[in-house]
């Protein structure tokens, strides 16, 4: 009997994307595409008639102002990414954390240094069971680990 390949599983993963039909995925896209090129035909007339063609003292003093306001908002952002960058660019606490060990992170669930040593070196998946109240790691063919954490009181 053949191993079956990686790809050949099923994921577990359901995508409800695929589901649909191509032409009305292609439809759906297509439509998306064309609002967004007329908005954004819209958006340039509408901008070009009011500072161009129907411009007034006051609408031109209002664009000054709105561009002053883009303008202080895009320099408070780049001070706060330098304020950032000089603060944590040498330490990796904002990046990464801590290599923890087996037993800080069996103690976190509940369960054994040893316990967590087998969960490591399944190859299979170790399925949550609830039995008598209790949380169980259950794994093909070996005893059940218990799941600390999720104890029923």
């Amino acid at each position: 009997m053949e191993k079956e390949k990686d790809s050949d599983k099923k994921s577990p993963v359901f995508e409800a994307k695929h589901k649909r039909s191509l032409l009305v995925r292609v439809l759906e896209d297509i439509i998306a595409i064309a609002c967004t090129i007329i908005l954004w035909f819209f958006i340039v007339i509408t901008l070009y008639n009011k500072l161009y063609v129907n411009a007034n003292d006051n609408q031109t003093n209002f664009f000054i102002i709105m561009a002053l306001v883009c303008v202080a908002v895009v320099v408070i952002m780049v001070i706060w990414q330098f304020y950032n960058w000089f603060l944590f660019h040498d330490k990796k606490r904002r990046k990464e954390f801590p290599q923890q060990s087996l037993a800080e992170v069996g103690e976190l669930y509940g369960i054994s240094k040893d316990n967590m040593e087998r969960l490591q070196q399944i190859r299979n998946v170790a399925v949550v069971e609830f039995r008598n109240h209790r949380y169980y790691y259950c794994i093909d063919g070996e005893t059940p680990i218990e799941i600390g954490m999720l104890r029923k009181k």
